[in-house]
C-alpha cells in the first residue's frame, strides 16, 4: 500500500511529465511549421516522449 506522500509525489510528476513534454512538442512543431527550420529528428523525438508521458500517466491512473 503507497502513502499518501508517495501517490502526491507521482502526480506531480505525471503532470510535470506530461506538461513538459507538451511544452517541447509544441516548441518542435512550432520550429517546423511556423518558423519553417525543420528539425524531424527533434519532432520525432518529443512526439514520442510526449505520447510516452501520456501513456504513463494513463498506466498509473487505471493499474489501481
Amino acid at each position: 500500500m503507497k502513502t499518501t506522500s508517495t501517490s502526491i509525489g507521482e502526480k506531480i510528476f505525471n503532470f510535470l511529465f506530461v506538461q513538459l513534454a507538451s511544452a517541447g512538442l509544441a516548441y518542435s512543431l512550432v520550429n517546423q511549421f511556423i518558423l519553417d527550420k525543420p528539425n524531424k529528428d527533434l519532432l520525432l523525438i518529443m512526439l514520442c516522449l510526449f505520447f510516452a508521458s501520456l501513456a504513463f500517466s494513463q498506466r498509473k491512473k487505471y493499474s489501481k
